[in-house]
């Protein structure tokens, strides 16, 4: 079942196209990890999606429905937006409790446990204007979980968390998942959200430029032999005629793509000691999913 399905959604400001004919598909117990810079129109789509703003033109459906201002639908999504809010002057405690009777739950056994998930308890009667940002967070996503949502829309949920927090987060996200959540998350922690996501859409200057499943991300990271030795010029000349497709790069290395370079650089060694061309370096260099990500980008044409 698709939870998330948009068709040309688009938003301006003006002359500004912050989000500019996207069409993505979310399926049931997916985490889709929504990629962008700050300000590729990230949080612009989410809001559309809340029904926060209006589309300019597209439309989009939440659970295969389009959305209304009183529909039940609200009761399947949690969703945390830019900064967490919350009333100041109240601790964590009150400030759940009141949303607690906003959400018009029945069980109140929920809010003792929506604080141990989300390692409130040293916290729970502090007042919210004296929380870290880190605490704040974890704040804002025990009320976007506090009535167990069928859907999770996310922006930058692990902002000022420290990096216990964020494996905490991670490992909740997970267990969502596996339980049947569908995650919508984004983020500009491009690595971060590659240990996660199931699939990834990666949105630029307002338009989606790639989407792919994280087995297909594996697939599409560049993997290059590099290699220095006592010279390249040389080694170069050898390379290319045992058919290495040897060329340098900008950093000054010997660069090899050649599956019997990746799958066999010892072979290389080899003929580069035997040919008295000594290698200083040698080593496999695969990119990362912000190498991925800045190559893709660097490829799209600027509005």
């Amino acid at each position: 079942m698709e939870i998330i399905q948009t068709n040309g959604l688009s938003k301006s400001f003006g002359n500004t196209h912050a989000v500019d004919d996207i069409s993505i598909h979310v399926h049931a117990g997916e985490i889709y990890g929504f990629l962008g810079l700050n300000g590729a129109g990230k949080t612009t789509a989410i809001r559309m999606l809340l029904g926060m703003i209006k589309p300019s033109s597209g439309s989009f459906l939440l659970f295969g429905k389009p959305i209304r201002r009183n529909s039940d639908i609200w009761n399947e999504v949690g969703y945390l937006v830019e900064t967490p809010y919350a009333y100041p002057d109240l601790s964590v405690e009150e400030n759940l409790e009141i949303y607690f009777r906003l959400r018009q739950l029945q069980d109140r056994r929920v809010i003792a446990q929506i604080i141990e998930r989300l390692q409130l308890g040293p916290y729970r009667n502090k007042k919210a204007r004296h929380l870290s940002l880190g605490n704040m967070q974890r704040l804002g996503l025990a009320k976007a979980l506090m009535h167990k949502p069928r859907l999770l829309i996310l922006d930058e949920p692990i902002n000022g968390l420290d990096p216990a927090g964020i494996v905490e987060i991670r490992e909740l996200l997970r267990e969502l998942s596996q339980a049947g959540t569908t995650i919508f998350l984004s983020s500009h922690i491009l690595n971060e959200i590659s240990k996660i996501a199931t699939r990834i859409g990666i949105i630029h200057q307002g338009r989606l430029v790639k989407e792919l499943q994280v087995e297909e991300l594996e697939r599409s990271l560049a993997r290059k032999l590099l290699a220095d030795t006592v010279n390249n010029e040389q080694a170069i000349s050898l390379l290319n005629a045992k058919g290495y497709q040897a060329q340098i790069n900008p950093q000054g290395y010997i660069e090899m793509s050649t599956n019997a370079a990746l799958e066999k650089p010892e072979d290389v060694a080899t003929l580069l000691v035997q040919a008295g061309i000594a290698p200083k370096h040698l080593a496999i260099f695969e990119e990362d999913l912000e190498h991925y990500f800045l190559r893709v980008i660097d490829h799209i044409p600027s509005l």
